[in-house]
């Protein structure tokens, strides 16, 4: 199976989708100002054993925003309308930095549709990241801000700067109750500080802390090899 398009969401938006594979579906989410394509050095090695599905969220990659705002709940629904369009009524997810936000807060609100869930580098907290990490958030929300105020067409441009400086809306209790196998990995390098990560880890119940040494934030694409082993060997062994 492979095929790909567009699903038109309730306020407008179109939100792009690929598909292939075939077997238990697993769920992709890239991180903030990226797309789908950054998962390009998972998909031959994941292909074999899953249904691979990518979305480029709201106001990222091949997505359009109808709306005029940008947060984790609402990209949140568009990823359940996305899921229901293309009837997948259960899956597992790997997010990526701020798409490890976005399957927490998917998690949250949809407890009943997660199968698995891999945290990538996600943060809860603006603090949680470290501190040329902030800096650097907060120069790009400047640049947003500032362009945004020449013209409109740049005002995505500060939304998404905008969930680098904030914290998320994702509920901490939510996660305390989630009961899906899950696992938080990181590289030890991660612009997320390592106690923040760990923290994640030890709200969700039964939740697998990795951590690589030696890399940085893209771990999937800087170390893919390893990304890719553990990730599998999680998504395969029994819940």
């Amino acid at each position: 199976m492979k095929d790909s398009g567009y699903f038109t969401m309730t306020d407008g938006t179109d939100i792009y989708y690929r598909r292939m594979g075939a077997g238990e579906p697993v769920l992709f989410l890239h991180g903030n100002g990226g797309s789908s394509r950054f998962f390009k050095y998972q998909v031959p090695t994941f292909e074999p054993y899953f249904q691979l599905i990518f979305f480029d969220s709201r106001a990222h990659g091949r997505s359009t925003n109808g709306g005029e705002a940008l947060n984790f709940r609402l990209m949140a629904k568009d990823t359940k309308e996305a899921l229901d369009a293309l009837g997948i009524e259960k899956t597992s997810i790997v997010g990526f930095s701020d798409g490890a936000n976005l399957a927490m807060a998917f998690a949250a609100l949809y407890p009943e549709t997660v199968n698995k869930l891999v945290l990538n580098s996600g943060n809860l907290y603006f603090s949680g990241t470290k501190f040329f990490g902030r800096i650097t958030s907060y120069l790009q929300y400047g640049l947003g801000a500032a362009l945004s105020k020449i013209s409109d067409k740049f005002e995505d441009i500060r939304l998404k700067a905008k969930l680098l400086v904030k914290d998320s809306d994702i509920p901490e209790g939510a996660l305390r109750h989630l009961n899906c196998p899950a696992m938080v990995i990181v590289g030890a390098r991660d612009v997320v500080e390592t106690a923040h990560s760990k923290y994640i880890a030890s709200l969700i119940p039964h939740c697998r802390y990795v951590e690589v040494p030696n890399h940085g934030h893209r771990l999937a694409r800087t170390n893919a090899k390893a990304f890719n082993e553990i990730v599998i060997n999680f998504l395969k062994g029994a819940s």
